[in-house]
């Protein structure tokens, strides 16, 4: 290096007889010191003054999903059928049918009779508590059911063709607005 640049560079104290050179920080490291404080403020705003999810509440939607999906497959004995092959089965009138005439029988003391909800949630809204209100999603509740809302899991009682059916008849009621339904709960799902 050049001794006047370095003569320009050298700063005014002294200790112990060494003298310290002004350097700047390199640019590219001033960058990414300046983005870890915007990173930083972003995140304390979004985890602690907005209440963003702690990693518990990641973990049990995580579960959750894990769960629904292992209770879909085995209903079907791991051959679970894709959702959109289960929405093309919403238009077999005789699926239908007899998921609502099992839903009858088992659902409607609960959800009432065209699903507008009683005791249980309102069915026929775009609001869900538990799940996204896919079919797939209406199978694993039937079958793994909400013990600690009072909902038993019906897969020991409902045949797994059966249950399939109830679902396709609950998806099929969905936006149907009956007299009477029970006012929206849970997360919207459209």
């Amino acid at each position: 290096m050049n001794q006047s640049n370095e003569n320009d560079k050298l700063m005014d104290h002294d200790y112990d007889g060494i003298q310290e050179l002004d350097n700047p920080l390199p640019g590219w490291w001033l960058m990414t010191f300046y983005l870890s404080i915007i990173f930083a403020i972003g995140y304390v705003m979004f985890y602690y003054v907005f209440g963003g999810p702690n990693s518990d509440q990641e973990l049990a939607a995580s579960m959750e999903k894990i769960e629904l999906r292992r209770a879909a497959v085995a209903v079907t004995g791991g051959d679970e059928k894709d959702e959109s092959v289960l929405v093309a089965l919403t238009s077999d009138s005789t699926k239908i049918e007899a998921g609502q005439k099992e839903f009858l029988v088992k659902c409607m003391a609960c959800h009432g009779n065209q699903g507008q909800g009683l005791i249980g949630p309102n069915l026929t809204d775009e609001y869900w508590i538990h799940g996204d209100g896919s079919i797939t999603n209406i199978i694993a509740m039937v079958n793994t059911g909400v013990p600690e809302k009072g909902m038993p899991p019906w897969k020991d009682l409902i045949q797994p063709d059966m249950i399939e059916n109830v679902a396709l008849y609950i998806y099929s009621i969905k936006g149907t607005n009956p007299p009477g339904a029970k006012p929206p709960q849970g997360n919207k799902i459209e």
